[in-house]
């Protein structure tokens, strides 16, 4: 399981990404993340620029994963387990992480299988 952002495991540099700009802008070191922007994961994907998006909507994080997302965020844990599942059946190159932001709720989402969690307050 992945736990991402963690005090103790080294942290990332979260950019949370609204334009081309903000990619062009961007260091090789930050982690890109994207709001579901199909256009700006295009330009990603286009540019070879890792990326991670958040999701709200299973048809959106497939097209996503078809445009190269490495990770697929979200705050709902049934969205989260829906898109596991997804990625099991379609083995997704993209991982499913859980955006949390307290030590308990890394339990919850490895009884639910989830690939992993990021930890993140925005």
């Amino acid at each position: 399981m992945l736990i991402l952002n963690h005090p103790f495991i080294k942290p990332l540099q979260l950019v949370l990404i609204k334009s081309k700009e903000d990619i062009q802008n961007s260091l090789p070191t930050d982690f890109l993340i994207l709001d579901e922007n199909l256009e700006l994961a295009k330009f990603c994907f286009e540019a070879n620029v890792e990326y991670a998006s958040m999701v709200t909507d299973i048809t959106k994080a497939l097209l996503l994963v078809n445009l190269g997302a490495k990770f697929l965020m979200t705050r709902n844990l049934q969205i989260a387990r829906d898109l596991q599942h997804l990625a099991e059946t379609y083995l997704f190159d993209s991982k499913v992480l859980l955006v949390i932001s307290k030590e308990e709720e890394i339990k919850e989402a490895a009884k639910k299988g989830i690939d992993g969690v990021i930890f993140w307050k925005f």
